[in-house]
């Protein structure tokens, strides 16, 4: 069972990248410009997953991650007239530095404490971002940021991103189940009892939260790449209710569930967007529906209606008659005729 479990999700895997990488051949821009979305929200969301379904950690910090990442590619190209793609890599070094001096602070604390700390910290940085005019240019934010000629059409960029955030997605995949992850695992059970058996809780907590930072920074560096704009908006405590959004819909406790859930979250957004005003009520109220009636996610109704699947074919198989009557009495009469044959 676990073994067919595995192999479905590497052709799921399979099957993701078969449609993603010639996406740019059937689609026209605007739909290029929803996928890069979708894309950059699942790394989002993946990197927040790392300390929300592994760790065990709430944290309202994320956007701030966002945000910093996003600056990055921003300021380098303002005041130092470096190309934008440099500030992608650069984003990684910078948010890892902010969410290792934020983590400090805030892992000191645990359970909600710990939560408002991160939600603290980050308004912080979101008030220094809006008021600085001279380096950030405040609440106006820095727009019309140019890319280099690789990155011309919207193709190029799309599979720049593509590029990217896979790499990402994939460096998030081996700290999830390696080692490091089940420590983080044991701690999310039972923090108590991963002490007892030797692990230093804080010190693992504040790599996950370093780890999370980093690749939150990450996404937003590439949503600057597609927006060709970073803003102070992008920091604000509420847009870290999009990736716990994009989680809850996909499925907490499985790796690849914020990815399917941000697939699901940019279609329902754009959809909601279109057709309604009052498309916060509306999300809002999908939002309560899915937490109350679907718990798991979309992975986890999938997994359950897949298993139960599997289960009713190997129960059948088990409970099928012989291939035909012939050969039920071949089988009956096979031991009597042995024995007069003897």
């Amino acid at each position: 069972m676990i073994a067919r479990t595995a192999r479905l999700r590497w052709v799921g895997w399979i099957a993701l990248l078969a449609v993603a990488i010639p996406a740019p051949l059937v689609l026209s821009e605007l739909q290029l410009f929803t996928a890069s979305r979708i894309v950059i929200f699942g790394l989002w969301a993946t990197s927040l997953n790392l300390l929300l379904g592994q760790t065990g950690l709430v944290s309202f910090a994320h956007a701030a991650f966002f945000g910093v990442g996003a600056y990055s590619v921003g300021l380098i190209t303002l005041h130092l007239g470096w190309p934008a793609v440099i500030g992608v890599p650069l984003s990684l070094l910078s948010g890892a530095v902010i969410a290792f001096l934020m983590g400090l602070v805030a892992l000191r604390a645990v359970h909600l404490y710990f939560s408002m700390l991160t939600l603290a910290i980050s308004q912080l940085l979101f008030v220094i971002v809006f008021t600085s005019y001279d380096i950030t240019l405040g609440d106006n934010g820095i727009h019309g940021i140019e890319l280099p000629a690789f990155l011309g059409e919207t193709s190029q960029v799309y599979w720049f991103v593509i590029a990217v955030a896979g790499l990402g997605i994939l460096a998030l995949g081996l700290v999830w189940h390696s080692p490091f992850g089940a420590a983080l695992q044991a701690i999310r059970d039972n923090r108590l009892r991963a002490s007892f058996i030797g692990l230093h809780v804080r010190r693992y907590e504040l790599a996950a939260f370093t780890l999370a930072g980093m690749f939150a920074a990450l996404a937003g560096s590439l949503f600057t790449v597609v927006n060709k704009s970073a803003y102070p908006g992008l920091l604000d405590w509420t847009q870290g209710a999009v990736p716990i959004f994009i989680i809850l819909i996909g499925g907490m406790y499985r790796f690849y569930g914020p990815l399917v859930g941000a697939v699901a979250y940019v279609v329902l957004e754009e959809i909601v967007t279109r057709e309604t005003l009052y498309s916060n009520l509306v999300l809002g109220a999908i939002f309560l529906v899915i937490v109350l009636v679907a718990p798991t996610g979309i992975t986890g109704i999938a997994e359950r209606v897949t298993g139960r699947l599997a289960r009713r074919g190997t129960r059948t198989a088990e409970a099928a008659p012989p291939a035909s009557l012939a050969e039920t009495l071949d089988n009956q009469l096979e031991p009597i005729s042995r024995d007069i044959e003897t």
